[in-house]
């Protein structure tokens, strides 16, 4: 098991800024008494500055210089297995995103029906040819359209599914696939953990019950989290109001990464949600045509969050070492 930060975020800042002071008095005391810099030394300081030039964030948020870099970082996005990285594929106003650390693959929601294709020829352009899990937080047509389609390509050692049936034309292609390949699946109606190389997933059932008069998918979602040495990653499915409530009275967390439930769709309490998760990087999994709306920008903005969106940024990758401090690279 490892450690997690029991500290506030502001002492944490604070604790950076104190490190970085120190290590410049350092340096100068240092580069003082050698009487100069040699011209190898001024030109890996230049390199290094450009490493960390690249794309700004979307609209609504300024990355934290301390903890979101743009392509190029120092942080690796390849096969280093100390790192943890999520791609959140762009397959339009839908959940799909690649959960990775060494060897070790987990698929988070499986976006549409017709987007199938397009997940799995990107899991196997990365060398993925099977999944130690598929979850599917629940079952909307965005969640669970291709969960059957790349399966069936991309073998899934055991399925995490929400602990109701819903409507048959959603799930019902995933849950016939499972019972016709006796495959292994667990309904989730308590906590499961699963191993993601050093990292570990929580994934949580639902805060609310699924009515099946009220079709509730999105506040029968599970809750999904991360955690890494410093890292603390939320991605809350599709939660609205209703299960927001509840999780505000019972959170007492903070996170590094927020995937923005249903969206970035905008609740009576979208603004107590930040507030209670602190988070530093927001992702919004919107599209060109059903944009997140522009007030849940100006909150996120007012935070200063950093903002990536897939109707902007396209797909979106994050890289994490476990230190907080994160590698952000998108296709756009």
């Amino acid at each position: 098991m490892f450690s997690r930060k029991n500290t506030g975020r502001a002492a944490l800042r604070k604790g950076r800024l104190l490190a970085v002071f120190l290590f410049i008095l350092m340096s100068m005391i240092l580069f003082t008494g050698c009487g100069g810099t040699s011209d190898h030394s001024a030109g890996s300081a230049d390199n290094s500055a450009d490493s960390k030039a690249g794309r700004e964030p979307a609209a609504g948020g300024n990355a934290a210089a301390d903890t979101a870099s743009d392509s190029g970082s120092d942080l690796q996005s390849g096969q280093d297995e100390s790192l943890l990285q999520a791609v959140f594929f762009d397959v339009g106003k839908g959940d799909c995103i690649l959960l990775t650390m060494g060897q070790d693959h987990v698929l988070l929601d499986a976006g549409y029906e017709e987007t199938w294709q397009l997940v799995t020829k990107e899991l196997l352009s990365r060398g993925i040819d099977s999944l130690d899990a598929m979850i599917i937080t629940h079952y909307d047509k965005d969640h669970v359209g291709g969960a059957a389609e790349i399966a069936e390509k991309i073998p899934v050692d055991i399925f995490y599914l929400p602990d109701y049936e819903g409507d048959a034309d959603k799930s019902g292609d995933l849950l016939k696939y499972i019972e016709k390949k006796d495959l292994k699946s667990v309904r989730v109606d308590e906590q499961q953990k699963i191993a993601l190389g050093e990292a570990e997933i929580e994934v949580d059932p639902a805060l609310i019950q699924y009515d099946q008069q009220e079709k509730n998918d999105n506040d029968a979602s599970l809750i999904v989290k991360i955690f890494y040495k410093e890292d603390e990653w939320l991605l809350p499915g599709d939660i609205e109001k209703d299960a927001i409530e509840i999780w505000l009275g019972e959170n007492t967390q903070t996170f590094d990464i927020l995937k923005m439930p249903h969206h970035g769709g905008r609740e009576k309490n979208t603004k107590e949600l930040l507030d209670n998760t602190e988070p530093e990087i927001a992702v919004i999994t919107d599209s060109v045509l059903e944009e997140v709306p522009e007030k849940v920008l100006k909150q996120l903005e007012k935070r200063d969050i950093a903002v990536y969106r897939s109707s902007v940024n396209g797909t979106i990758t994050i890289t994490g070492d476990g230190t907080g401090t994160y590698d952000v690279t998108s296709e756009k």
